[in-house]
């Protein structure tokens, strides 16, 4: 039977993750598509191919009829931490939480994989990493084996995740960074665009730079 689906979103991770749905459904059929939940275009608008059907505080009515969901508004660096406390109090059941892996992109089978996650196309993973719930890895991110990023974390294009990191609770991993083996990035916190992380990066710090140091908080 073919499942119900709305993203919860819209311009930039939204649309991005309508995309891959798309790609997905072009191969299997498993999803009825019907548009996005969003607080910016008016219902009836478009997105692209698909409708604007209600504001995103319809979720619950949503997941009461059946339809499975992606959420994608936490997936902002600003504010991170309030956007997913606010979602967690939803209390949403984990599995009305729909995973979408692009079709092009290269994942080990030993990938452990959690519920309302994406992987772009081209992105790869190597043995044995495990990515939680609510993560996003853009395309060509790579994680590296043995590795776990943590629920709600962002693994941006581009970036390169080394062996046995500990990406923790909302991290968001810049495009193009680089993370050598052994690390962990604490929660909620930001490697920024193109930085190269050589030492473990503290919880909510905001780190930039080759080699990357801590230029701010996100306190």
């Amino acid at each position: 039977m073919k499942k119900r689906l709305i993203v919860v979103g819209g311009h930039g991770s939204g649309e991005i993750a309508m995309s891959v749905f798309q790609e997905v459904n072009s191969l299997t059929n498993e999803w009825i598509i019907e548009g996005f939940l969003n607080d910016i275009v008016d219902p009836g608008n478009c997105l692209g191919k698909y409708k604007v059907i209600g504001p995103t505080d319809a979720i619950l009515d949503y997941v009461n009829k059946g339809y499975h969901i992606h959420y994608t508004l936490h997936f902002n660096a600003k504010n991170k931490e309030q956007r997913v406390d606010k979602f967690k109090s939803l209390n949403i059941p984990l599995e009305a939480n729909a995973t979408v892996v692009h079709p092009r992109a290269h994942i080990d089978p030993s990938t452990e994989i959690g519920f309302g996650t994406m992987i772009c196309a081209n992105a790869s993973t190597s043995f044995g990493p495990k990515i939680g719930n609510f993560v996003h890895v853009y395309t060509n991110g790579f994680v590296g084996h043995d590795s776990t990023v943590g629920d709600y974390a962002t693994v941006a294009a581009h970036s390169v995740i080394g062996g046995r990191i500990d990406i923790d609770t909302g991290a968001h991993i810049g495009l193009n960074s680089c993370i050598r083996e052994d690390l962990r990035i604490g929660k909620f916190a930001i490697v920024g665009m193109g930085a190269v992380v050589t030492k473990p990066v503290e919880d909510y710090a905001i780190v930039a730079g080759n080699p990357a140091k801590v230029i701010g908080s996100v306190k």
